[in-house]
């Protein structure tokens, strides 16, 4: 009898295991859509990509003015960047 009782325990054990598992699963999704619900997104893809073409056009246009940003992985560059050298990002050289 003491066999059949631990048998049966122990499906149960299973179930409230995988039981479980399910709800702390959902309970951390709830969480992240609640941050996500939360805290507002920056809209900052549109603005990276009208400044990076308006840098582009202007740079164009400008002569020998420095880019602002990489031609290669559009990551912002530094003031003092001139043409002709490398990125300090991905280290593609940027040329006119």
């Amino acid at each position: 009898m003491n066999d059949n009782e631990k048998k049966s325990g122990d499906w149960k054990l299973i179930v409230g295991g995988i039981a479980l598992i399910v709800v702390l699963f959902i309970g951390i999704k709830f969480i992240f859509w609640g941050l996500d619900q939360a805290i507002p997104k920056p809209p900052a893809d549109v603005s990276q990509s009208v400044s990076a073409s308006q840098s582009v056009s202007d740079a164009s246009t400008g002569g020998e003015e420095a880019p602002s940003f990489c031609v290669h992985c559009g990551k912002a560059l530094p003031d003092s960047f001139q043409w002709g050298q490398f990125c300090p990002y991905c280290g593609e050289k940027n040329e006119q």
